[in-house]
């Protein structure tokens, strides 16, 4: 038979379990295997990231062979070559465009692996996203990449009515709250220059709540959007109180937290206390320095959601 990318983790497995080794056969199945996965699979990203996939399905014997690291390791290689290569080649071609057109019609950094990524479980794709970071994948890259894959695992639960899911099944639950906190986790450092969107930390933080996650995630998020409040709207900040899913009904004061909105513009306020180094020039009494136009922002912004709670 034919090996592929579709069998060939499959026949691998099969070969060890039942020992078909070279002691039997010059071309054995288990050397044919690994032949194919040498020269077809490992060096491609697409074929690596399919061949990853069907190994979920024949664990842990397709740790037991080395085919999970294995696999992983290639595509955090391959992913940043490629990164590398974009790199060159865009500066191959600002060469070669008069300066005022330099960047104009240049494609986006290739990141088109991370959508396939987004079908892998949780284990798999946190071992692979901490793999490529490793080896020095950029911050935007893995932001999309993680926006992508909250988006296909959490399904409706970061929309903006996340608290109504009363009836979600316990199940159900329990995965989605470690799909945020692993999300959480493999976020890029924590600064006011993250490329993390602001929206994508609202909806974060919201699900958060809704499901329950631990406090140091939740904590980790409120500190996130504390830093980058002069990216905010006010959409960002109305936060259902007594989100928790499954929590009985009718039992519910008020509609809106605000002790989480106080702890996120605490973040904000103490931010020339935590980052003198980032934030030089930055005063609070200076009335032309940037950091007084963000407070003035940020007012306008508390203006506006007590205005709206105060109907609460």
């Amino acid at each position: 038979m034919d090996v592929t990318v579709a069998n060939v983790a499959m026949l691998r497995c099969a070969a060890h379990y039942l020992q078909i080794t070279d002691d039997f056969s010059d071309k054995s199945l288990e050397l044919r295997a690994e032949a194919f996965l040498r020269d077809a699979v490992l060096p491609s990203i697409a074929s690596s990231v399919a061949v990853l996939r069907s190994c979920e399905a024949l664990l842990p014997a397709a740790e037991d062979v080395g085919l999970v690291p294995r696999l992983i390791a290639a595509v955090a290689t391959n992913v940043c070559k490629e990164q590398l290569t974009s790199g060159l080649s865009k500066l191959d071609q600002c060469a070669q465009l008069k300066p005022a057109a330099a960047f104009a019609d240049l494609d986006p950094p290739a990141d088109w692996w991370g959508k396939s990524v987004a079908a892998l479980g949780l284990d798999f794709f946190q071992r692979l996203l901490s793999a490529v970071k490793a080896k020095g994948l950029k911050q935007e890259t893995v932001t999309r990449i993680l926006i992508n894959y909250a988006q296909n695992s959490l399904h409706g639960l970061m929309a903006r009515d996340v608290h109504r899911c009363g009836g979600a099944d316990a199940d159900a639950v329990k995965k989605q709250r470690a799909v945020v906190e692993a999300i959480v986790g493999l976020l890029p450092a924590q600064s006011r220059k993250s490329p993390v969107p602001m929206a994508f930390l609202s909806g974060l933080l919201k699900t958060s709540m809704a499901v329950s996650a631990s406090s140091i995630c939740r904590a980790d998020l409120e500190k996130r959007i504390g830093m980058q409040m002069d990216q905010a709207i006010l959409e960002d900040i109305l936060i259902a109180a007594g989100a928790a899913v499954g929590a009985p009904a009718g039992q519910q004061h008020a509609l809106y937290d605000t002790d989480v909105v106080a702890r996120i513009f605490s973040v904000f306020l103490n931010l020339d206390d935590d980052h003198n180094e980032e934030d030089d020039g930055f005063d609070y009494d200076s009335p032309r320095s940037p950091k007084q136009s963000l407070l003035v922002k940020a007012a306008k912004l508390l203006d506006s959601y007590l205005a709206e709670v105060a109907l609460d």
